[in-house]
């Protein structure tokens, strides 16, 4: 008999997505307003714009993507490097399309300068959740119900 595969709790997704955004202003706010020599102030707030926006869209993006691996019979919090990185490149791509007329507007910069700032703080974000998703899920993992294993599976298994 199969087990249904247990995802998060909405309140564990909420969790998730505010300490993942905390953590990502301290981070990519300083680092932003040095290398586009703008004043941290500016380039914080647009920061913060930019965060709500993400934490609106991340815990949807995030249940969309555990719903097909739960469909493949994956558990979502045991993903393999290649889903991680799957993971992390549809959220960034999903965020750059939303992002581009944010950032230049706000910026006031063109398009091909906006991208060029997008483009790095997506490298920056991508490796940046790559090793937070991994790491929330080994602090907070989902256990899975127990399964009998039959003398044949555990057999099978030997």
């Amino acid at each position: 008999m199969n087990q249904p595969i247990i995802t998060r709790t909405p309140l564990d997704r909420l969790r998730h997505t505010l300490m993942f955004e905390l953590l990502l202003l301290t981070l990519l706010a300083p680092m932003m307003s040095l290398l586009l020599n703008r004043d941290i102030l500016d380039v914080g707030m647009l920061s913060v714009v930019v965060s709500i926006k993400a934490m609106l869209i991340n815990p949807f993006f995030n249940f969309l993507f555990d719903r097909y691996d739960v469909k493949r019979g994956r558990i979502p919090t045991e993903r393999k490097l290649s889903g991680r990185l799957i993971h992390a490149a549809g959220l960034e791509v999903t965020l750059m399309a939303t992002s581009l007329p944010l950032i230049i507007w706000w910026l006031d910069v063109t398009f091909m300068q906006a991208l060029v700032v997008d483009l790095l703080s997506i490298f920056l974000v991508m490796a940046y959740t790559l090793v937070f998703n991994w790491g929330y899920d080994r602090l907070f993992p989902v256990i899975q119900p127990s399964t009998q294993l039959s003398t044949d599976t555990l057999a099978a298994k030997l």
